[in-house]
């Protein structure tokens, strides 16, 4: 299971380029490691410790030339994503052996897993502790103690400092257990004071963590105020700014569509979530833990959708959650059938069993090849979001074959990322986000959306090139004759 996971990660991130998220945080976690100087900002960029650990993996990231690179900085998500993995088969073991297997194909195989099991953004490692924090939630109301409530602060200290959307998170999880405690009728086994004392411990430890990290180690007090004031930065930023999607957004992506021709959708796994969704709660009583882990990612999916701000990746955090329920679905129907003693409900719940497995299969086989292979940059892939265009690596090539001396001017509103990122070793480039200040230089990149009423930039009789950057957006690339002549003869075809 293991394998297969890193084996389709690391071919997903073979296969893919660079998205202009992943590029800015790159280039944040660039700086940390050339300079040793980290500040956090509370409006952009999230939380400190991706970045710090990419730090600390530095020597094992970088390529044969001993840069860093595309490749190497997704090897820091690939690997809590796998973390995840063993973390959740150890943990879901205790439920059964064959319900930990099927939860353990969907994390290591679901495309949406694999392609953000290695994307250069928080969301794996944000993932990885709300898993872990789950586990110690429910752990400490199993067994109030200090162990559970040193890893409830931990965990949630990890959360914390990862990224901001830690509130949903704990939101979710918080309202799920107060709900499945109050079906149960449960309250926690522990004295009132005893109870404060390990909240206390809990808090401390991760105010702890924040302290340590939006300080930078101390070298930078005002972070520790930033890491607060980021809750009302990011609550302003989740009403869209640009990135507004419909409340059944995150639905959509998963039920059956045609994109360009191309069909795609995970109605077997939704099938299978809704089965584990009423099998779950039926047993609340009796299976308390199967409950509280499939109730929190409904109600984690239920306040991302609520939230205008969308993307596909943030999607992560409740399909980990909702493939148990796909999982404890599929397994109960198996034991149902083992249970029922009427011969024809018995072979009926058998073959419900087999079907929806053999569909999931096939629907996960089939997806698969499609996300990760054959339109792996596609916009046409629904699992994808303004994702980089494969004709952007020729620019890269373009500009890599110059010689360091010659100046790169780049005109864009947005700095056109991931490009600052690959062109972070050269001295001689500026950016501008207009074209007031426009001069010819040996290369110049203009953003077309700048062109719109400044059209005669492009009459001086240069060498001039269109790249596509992300859907509906375009590289205009000019170049001095010199140069041009160079790219010209070294590829025709250009």
């Amino acid at each position: 299971m293991l394998g297969l996971a890193f084996w389709l990660r690391n071919e997903s991130s073979q296969l893919r380029l660079f998205h202009a998220d992943e590029g800015v945080q790159s280039y944040q976690a660039w700086r940390l490691i050339e300079t040793g100087d980290y500040r956090y900002d509370p409006s952009e960029h999230h939380g400190p410790l991706l970045y710090y650990v990419t730090k600390w993996m530095a020597p094992f990231l970088e390529d044969s030339s001993g840069a860093l690179s595309d490749a190497g900085m997704r090897r820091v998500p690939l690997l809590f994503s796998l973390v995840t993995l063993v973390f959740g088969l150890s943990v879901f073991r205790r439920c059964g052996a064959g319900l930990a297997l099927l939860w353990g194909l969907l994390f290591a195989a679901a495309p949406l897993n694999v392609i953000y099991g290695s994307y250069f953004v928080q969301e794996a490692l944000l993932v990885c502790f709300t898993l872990a924090f789950l586990v110690a939630i429910h752990g400490y109301w199993q067994r109030p103690c200090w162990m559970w409530a040193s890893v409830v602060g931990v965990t949630l200290g990890l959360m914390h400092v990862t990224k901001e959307t830690v509130v949903l998170h704990v939101a979710a999880i918080g309202l799920a257990l107060v709900l499945i405690a109050w079906i149960q009728k449960k309250s926690i086994p522990v004295a009132l004071t005893a109870f404060f004392k390990h909240l206390g411990l809990a808090v401390g430890l991760a105010l702890l963590m924040h302290c340590l990290f939006f300080s930078s180690f101390f070298r930078n007090p005002q972070g520790i105020v930033d890491g607060f004031a980021t809750f009302f930065s990011y609550a302003d930023r989740s009403q869209g700014q640009g990135h507004e999607k419909p409340f059944l957004y995150y639905l959509s992506l998963l039920l059956p569509q045609r994109l360009e021709g191309v069909r795609w959708g995970e109605l077997a796994f939704l099938v299978a979530v809704v089965v584990g969704v009423i099998r779950s709660f039926r047993k609340v009583r009796e299976n308390g833990f199967s409950a509280f882990v499939v109730l929190s990612g409904i109600i984690m999916i239920v306040v991302y959708s609520v939230i205008p701000y969308k993307n596909p990746w943030l999607l992560l955090g409740p399909y980990c959650l909702l493939s148990y329920a796909a999982s404890f679905g599929v397994i109960d129907l198996f034991r149902m059938g083992i249970m029922e003693s009427e011969r024809v409900r018995k072979w009926s719940l058998y073959a419900a069993a087999a079907g929806v497995l053999l569909f999931l299969g096939f629907e996960l086989r089939s997806n698969l090849n499609k996300a990760i292979y054959l339109y792996s940059s596609a916009a046409r892939n629904p699992y994808l979001y303004m994702h980089t265009t494969p004709r952007y690596a020729t620019l890269v090539e373009r500009l890599n074959s110059v010689s360091e001396s010659e100046g790169i001017a780049v005109y864009s509103p947005d700095a056109s990322w991931p490009l600052p990122w690959h062109l972070r070793e050269r001295e001689r480039v500026g950016y501008w986000s207009d074209l007031e200040n426009y001069k010819p230089r040996g290369i110049d990149l203009i953003d077309t959306r700048l062109l719109l009423g400044n059209e005669s930039v492009m009459s001086d009789g240069a060498f001039w090139e269109l790249h596509g950057l992300r859907p509906n957006t375009l590289l205009a690339l000019r170049a001095e004759d010199g140069i041009a002549v160079k790219w010209i003869n070294a590829n025709a075809k250009d």
